[in-house]
């Protein structure tokens, strides 16, 4: 191999790490936001069914009151 064809192929080593670096940083941001809505989601289920279970709490207690 001559100088400049090692010196290409180099280079193009260098390229193509950055861009997959990138690529995994971009993947890797996705990745995060899908799992932060997923988590967000989940927060929102809990929620509800905490409050439904009181609600059926609510209801059992009040039908045995009266």
């Amino acid at each position: 191999m001559q100088t400049s064809e090692l010196t290409m192929l180099l280079i193009g080593l260098g390229c193509g790490a950055n861009i997959m670096n990138a690529l995994h940083a971009h993947w890797n941001s996705k990745a995060a936001r899908r799992n932060a809505t997923a988590a967000q989601v989940a927060a929102k289920r809990v929620a509800g069914d905490r409050y439904l279970a009181s609600l059926t709490t609510y209801r059992i207690i009040n039908r045995s009151a009266q």
